[in-house]
């Protein structure tokens, strides 16, 4: 058969490797046009990713940069009340009309009520957990037993403020914060080589 198609034993079968090499070779070639192919494919992905991870990251900078700024009016509102609280009681000691004294008692009083406080704090709650993963609701599941009162420290404490900030935000001394802080702690059982700013933290 092979003599009548002009064909060689020897001959066919070098034929026949070289055709085997030439499609090993092509396949090989294919091979590592496909891996190049998906290298270029990952290095795109991958830098989707980064592009959306840094617009994340800076989304979340500018909501904490807002957020600071919410605490600070806060703060600066508290301050001002504070003063004018002090002001006011400082005039009634050197009054001496009932009328006058009484006007400046029911003033006391207005800048003392806790009703407006609360909205701001609701108005901040929402901001915060907003920026934070709902923050307040996962520490809530976790802690069934926190206070209100007790969320708020752990919102101030979170966002890492001061004592003196903290104080300020929550209309007690900074030796109130510093016990409330204590018994915090001690009620969501956070060992004390644990800075409470970290565990809030690892709760995200």
């Amino acid at each position: 058969m092979f003599a009548r198609s002009g064909w060689s034993l020897p001959a066919y079968t070098r034929q026949r490797k070289k055709f085997h090499l030439q499609q090993a070779r092509h396949d090989e070639e294919q091979k590592k046009i496909r891996y190049l192919h998906q290298l270029e494919i990952d290095k795109t992905e991958n830098e989707l990713v980064a592009l959306r991870n840094e617009k994340l990251q800076a989304e979340i900078d500018f909501k904490n940069t807002e957020l600071a700024s919410s605490a600070m009016h806060l703060v600066q509102k508290g301050e001002l009340l504070a003063k004018m609280k002090a002001t006011l009681t400082q005039l009634m000691k050197v009054l001496d009309n009932d009328k006058a004294i009484t006007e400046l008692k029911r003033m006391i009083k207005v800048l003392s009520e806790d009703d407006k406080k609360d909205k701001d704090w609701e108005n901040f709650a929402q901001h915060f957990d907003k920026v934070n993963s709902d923050f307040v609701g996962r520490l809530k599941e976790k802690h069934a037993t926190i206070s209100p009162n007790e969320l708020k420290l752990c919102a101030y404490l979170r966002m890492n403020l001061s004592t003196k900030e903290i104080a300020q935000l929550m209309n007690i001394s900074i030796r109130g914060v510093e016990i409330s802080r204590y018994r915090l702690r001690k009620k969501l059982g956070i060992a004390t080589e644990v800075s409470l700013f970290d565990y809030f933290i690892g709760l995200e």
